[in-house]
């Protein structure tokens, strides 16, 4: 019974899909002969047109008045069939995009697995080399600047004083008050080619008025406007040599001057620069810059005597020693020369005893 059924239903299927078919071929037909009957309507009225416009004189005169009443009936009848066929689809034509069902079914294992150490003990070492290579820009710029921390002030504080509040003072120094002046000799010294200690101190002398004439005589006593040459000096030997004693450069009537004054002992005469190099004993004056010498130092160790007044060469400072020069004689002039070429024969420094 039921095979009969179906086979029922399939017939009336099959009759209905044929009548369907029938339908879709008449339209299909009437739409393709109205198609053909509007084509030929229109080229009829072209070529009536087209003829129109190749005529050269028109057929009549125009008219100001309309040849025929306005007709409110169209020209040209509508067509009572459809131009084109209505497009029928049997069946839809994408399926539904939404899908009930999941695109993939979850994992069951987890992606990360974490495995306890089997280890009893903490390792010591390192999971990893270090890297060797240092980064190679610094983390932060330096902080270092040219720039001062805090702008001076434009203006001193206080004032400076113009002159000082007390006149420095020169420092004493501890000598006999009476001593002579030897010329310092020491071990190495080899003065006139011979290796043993020699003695000569100054002393005071007739001495030629030409500086280059070095011999001079030497006396027991001494005068006003003599100069000075070395006599030897030889301890518990006669000695022509003289006795000295310091003035200390502090004096109420000259306290702007620097180093001491060379007093002969037990008179009124001090040693005296009076030229660029010649020395002579004049009247002690404490204002005088001539008379001032410095280098002095306790206890008469060596020393060079300087003179206080600046000596210069074209323009140039120019330190200067008393000295007789070169390697020692007895009567030879003593002088203000270059220290340096004083140093050069070991005639350059001075000892009290």
């Amino acid at each position: 019974m039921s095979s009969t059924t179906g086979r029922f239903s399939n017939t009336k299927l099959a009759a209905i899909g044929g009548s369907i078919v029938i339908s879709v071929g008449a339209l299909t037909a009437l739409a393709a002969v109205g198609g053909m009957e509007l084509h030929n309507k229109r080229a009829a009225q072209r070529a009536a047109a087209l003829a129109l416009l190749e005529t050269d004189e028109p057929t009549s005169e125009p008219s100001e008045v309309p040849s025929t009443e306005p007709s409110s009936v169209p020209s040209i009848q509508p067509s009572l069939r459809p131009s084109s066929l209505p497009t029928v689809t049997t069946s839809p034509s994408n399926q539904p995009s939404i899908s009930l069902s999941p695109s993939a079914l979850p994992s069951v294992n987890p992606s990360m697995s974490f495995v306890p150490s089997t280890s009893a003990k903490p390792s010591t070492e390192p999971t990893a080399d270090p890297s060797a290579n240092p980064s190679s820009l610094p983390s932060a710029s330096p902080t270092l600047s040219s720039a001062p921390t805090f702008n001076p002030t434009r203006r001193p504080t206080n004032r400076p004083t113009p002159k000082p509040t007390n006149r420095p003072t020169n420092k004493p120094i501890s000598l006999p008050s009476s001593f002579r002046l030897r010329l310092h000799w020491e071990q190495g010294d080899f003065w006139q080619d011979e290796p043993w200690e020699k003695w000569y101190c100054m002393a005071c002398a007739d001495c030629n008025s030409n500086i280059f004439d070095e011999n001079c005589d030497v006396v027991n006593y001494c005068r006003d406007g003599m100069m000075l040459a070395l006599a030897e000096c030889r301890p518990n030997q006669r000695t022509d040599a003289a006795k000295f004693s310091l003035l200390p450069g502090r004096n109420v009537f000259a306290d702007d001057l620097e180093g001491d004054q060379i007093q002969v002992s037990n008179s009124n005469l001090c040693l005296s620069l009076v030229s660029a190099r010649m020395l002579k004993l004049e009247t002690c004056n404490a204002s005088k810059i001539e008379q001032r010498f410095t280098g002095f130092r306790s206890g008469g160790s060596a020393m060079e005597i300087v003179p206080a007044k600046v000596s210069k060469k074209d323009g140039v400072v120019v330190e200067k020693c008393l000295t007789q020069h070169h390697h020692p004689r007895e009567g030879e002039r003593i002088y203000s020369e270059v220290c340096r070429l004083a140093r050069i024969s070991d005639t350059n420094l001075w000892s009290t005893y």
